[in-house]
């Protein structure tokens, strides 16, 4: 687990109430000022989410969750009712942007040579959380280790405090001095915290991750797999045709 940090009484002293605005405002800098509907096509007022079942006795719901700044989540759930193993592997599920006119007469095949080009795979789930983690583990690092630059301003300063012993500083520019060189510290302290902080959120996210998202994964007879799925965001289609396969057997979902 990334370590815990406080914040130094320095610090507090010197920033005061906007340490707090710069932390706010660093972890949120990132959020959506946006916000994207999507909906299964045709679904009027009806549910947000179809169950789907395929001649080979394996059903399949998938539905929308949420539309993160580069992401869109779904929850996809496979159900084996076959009589044999079915494999599921949700790195090879994909999207195609649909033009208009297929969302009428939903002429466009999945399986389309002419559509490969356009087709968006969902993450890798566990490369992705190997990112996740990787990221964690360096800003963690970050965190608990002084800088080149912070041990440079260290020198720095204390050779500007030895030269000053041989010079007479009036009490201005003293405090003028020690409030820079303090200034300069707790820069560098307020990048540490934050650091910190944002590696604990990516610790909490990739615990959670870990346990909610669909993983290959091959079901017994009986068997049910469920969890969520990453895909890339596209904002700029207005229809969207999801594949789901299970043992090269897609099965597809449009939304809008």
């Amino acid at each position: 687990m990334p370590p815990i940090f406080t914040v130094s009484p320095m610090l507090r002293r010197l920033l005061g109430g906007s340490s707090a605005l710069l932390l706010g405002s660093m972890l949120t800098a990132c959020a959506s000022s946006q916000t994207l509907s999507v909906a299964p096509m045709g679904a009027g007022s009806g549910p947000v989410s179809r169950l789907i079942s395929h001649p080979d006795s394996v059903y399949v719901r998938f539905h929308f969750v949420r539309a993160d700044p580069k992401e869109l989540v779904f929850e996809a759930e496979f159900s084996n009712a076959a009589n044999h193993p079915v494999t599921v592997d949700p790195a090879r599920f994909y999207f195609l942007p649909l033009p208009d006119s297929a969302a009428k007469n939903a002429a466009v095949s999945a399986a389309s040579p002419a559509s490969t080009a356009s087709r968006r795979l969902a993450f890798n789930p566990d490369m992705r959380l190997d990112s996740l983690a990787h990221r964690r583990d360096e800003l963690a690092d970050k965190a608990s280790h002084v800088s080149m630059l912070q041990v440079l301003l260290l020198v720095a300063s204390t050779a500007e405090n030895v030269a000053s012993v041989n010079k007479r500083e009036t009490p201005i520019e003293r405090t003028n001095r020690q409030v820079r060189q303090q200034g300069g510290q707790a820069f560098f302290e307020v990048q540490r915290v934050v650091r910190a902080v944002q590696a604990q959120h990516l610790a909490t996210v990739v615990a959670e991750q870990a346990v909610s998202s669909l993983r290959r994964a091959t079901l017994q007879p009986g068997d049910r797999a469920v969890g969520l799925v990453y895909f890339p965001r596209l904002d700029a289609a207005r229809q969207l045709r999801f594949v789901l396969a299970f043992d090269e057997h897609p099965v597809q979902f449009d939304f809008t």
